[in-house]
Formats: C-alpha cells, sequence, structure tokens
C-alpha cells in the first residue's frame, strides 16, 4: 500500500527549541488587534457595501436583480399594503446567501434597489431573531435617518414579527413600525382563491312526486 506523502517533505528541517513557545508571551503586554462586535465599531469605508435599501415606488419587479445574483439571495416578492396588492413584486433579500457583492445594485434599471454603509446584524440565534436576516429592504431615507440617529451601523430593524393572520411586522430601531403581508413570489401575481362552490341539493316537490306515482303505476298496468 503505497503512503501519500507531501512532495518536497524531506526537505523541510525540524529545530527543536525551547525559547520559541514563550516567545507568545510578549503579545500579553501588546493591545488587541481584534474588535469586540457589538461592542466596538469602527467608520465604515466611504460607500461600504452594506445593507440593501430598496424605494418600494421605484421598483419595477422586473427582476434583474434575482437574476444577476451569483448567489441566488434574492426572491421577487409580492406585497400587501394597507389592504391593497402592490402592482409589482419587491426583492426580498436572504443574507444567509448575499455575498454583498452589490451586483443587484449595479444591475437596477431605476436606482431604487440600493446599500447603506449599516454592517452589524447579530442576534441569539433563536428562529425568531433569524428573521432579520431574510427581509425585504426598506426605504434609504429611512436607514440614513436611523444610522444619522444612533451612529452604530447596525440593521435598522430589531425585530420582524409573523401575526396569526400572515401579517409581517417590522419594528425599527427608533420605535416605528412597517407593517405588510406576503402574498406569494415570483414575476407572476398570485392567484386568487377561488370561493369554494356550495353543494347543491335535489329537491322535489309533492306535486311531481305524486305524478311519478301515477306515471308509474299506469306503466304498470299496461
Amino acid at each position: 500500500m503505497n503512503m501519500a506523502r507531501v512532495v518536497g517533505e524531506e526537505k523541510v528541517k525540524l529545530k527543536k527549541s525551547f525559547v520559541k513557545p514563550w516567545m507568545g508571551i510578549k503579545y500579553l503586554f501588546k493591545k488587541p488587534v481584534t474588535i469586540k462586535i457589538p461592542f466596538e465599531k469602527i467608520e465604515p469605508a466611504p460607500k461600504y457595501r452594506g445593507f440593501h435599501t430598496l424605494d418600494w415606488k421605484k421598483c419595477v419587479g422586473c427582476n434583474f436583480c434575482g437574476q444577476i445574483c451569483p448567489a441566488r439571495a434574492i426572491e421577487m416578492t409580492w406585497l400587501e399594503v394597507d389592504g391593497k396588492m402592490e402592482k409589482r413584486p419587491h426583492p426580498k433579500v436572504d443574507y444567509g446567501r448575499c455575498t454583498f457583492c452589490q451586483f443587484c445594485v449595479d444591475v437596477c434599471p431605476t436606482g431604487a434597489l440600493g446599500f447603506s454603509e449599516a454592517y452589524i446584524l447579530t442576534t441569539d440565534g433563536t428562529e425568531d431573531a433569524l428573521e432579520l436576516f431574510n427581509w425585504v429592504p426598506i426605504h434609504p431615507d429611512k436607514v440614513k435617518e436611523l444610522n444619522e440617529r444612533f451612529g452604530d451601523y447596525r440593521f435598522p430593524v430589531v425585530k420582524i414579527e409573523r401575526k396569526a393572520d400572515g401579517t409581517y411586522v417590522y419594528h425599527l430601531r427608533d420605535g416605528s413600525k412597517i407593517e405588510f403581508k406576503i402574498l406569494g413570489y415570483g414575476i407572476r401575481p398570485p392567484k386568487k382563491p377561488t370561493p369554494a362552490k356550495p353543494a347543491t341539493k335535489t329537491t322535489t316537490t309533492k306535486g311531481t312526486a305524486g305524478k311519478n306515482e301515477k306515471s308509474s303505476g299506469k306503466d304498470s298496468k299496461e
């Protein structure tokens, strides 16, 4: 049986040293280079590719963003706002897949899809908290307002609540809310549910029943 070996390993010379293991002690007296997120923050670079923003009125539902996404992180979503269905579907972004390449922003023909400099999103790993990683982006002006108010570059939504009737409630950091329903996914609008037809019952009237009895008696005499 041939054993696999790394090419050139015979040239590697291991030198034993009693000093090198103790050289790490010097780093105990130096400041750490890591950043304690979310307790510490750094200023992002200009035009840093952070979380997405979306102007719902400008979005035409062309799905260019979904087609160009290399990670398949975008799904077109039909929304109902204030009892009315939006005329076009809007992109829903899954940050479990997104690579923040921002190809979707570059290809958007109307400039509806954009990005913010916010980049911090931490959760406790519960099912409710993981809802934050899959959202329909909100208006850029609102995201900018929250960034200027808090200045810590965190995700603009603190909680996504899903009610029993299918309503999604975005609880924003300033206490305001955005509510809507998700009616379906895809480019084509969802089909309206057809109401079930009531079962028809066959009823016979008294006169008709008697007539049938007479005719049957006549046939038997013949």
